[in-house]
């Protein structure tokens, strides 16, 4: 196994049934599982809890004002990320400012289920 390991801010493409998508790692959940938010284009019907706009600070695939849509979010371990994700492509990594805004948003995120809220309440 190569090595891989996960750091908070951590940005992935991981495969999803449609299509690829980038994923953001915000929070340790406990037994080595991190907790994956997806990053996806903003849309009419999009959550604004979070918005990230293209800006220098801004990871380098963000191109159009996004968001985080929080409930994708979903728990993976180092095993897993090697199942779901290409590891030799390139990896970003979000500043932490904005890693700071996506917990905050978790936080008051309608869609993101309460046992990850929690999680990011004692973080923020």
């Amino acid at each position: 196994m190569a090595d891989l390991s996960i750091k908070l801010g951590d940005i992935f493409l991981v495969k999803t049934p449609i299509k690829p998508h980038y994923f953001i790692v915000i929070a340790e959940t406990g037994n080595n599982k991190y907790l994956f938010v997806l990053v996806i284009t903003k849309k009419p019907k999009s959550e604004l809890a979070c918005v990230i706009k293209p800006s220098p600070q801004s990871p380098s695939f963000i191109v159009k004002e996004s968001v985080i849509d929080y409930r994708y979010a979903r728990e993976i371990n180092v095993k897993e990320l090697f199942k779901v994700t290409d590891i030799n492509s390139s990896r970003e990594c979000c500043s932490p400012e904005i890693l700071e805004e996506i917990k905050r948003g978790g936080v008051q995120s309608k869609r993101l289920k309460n046992r990850y809220k929690d999680i990011l309440n004692r973080l923020v």
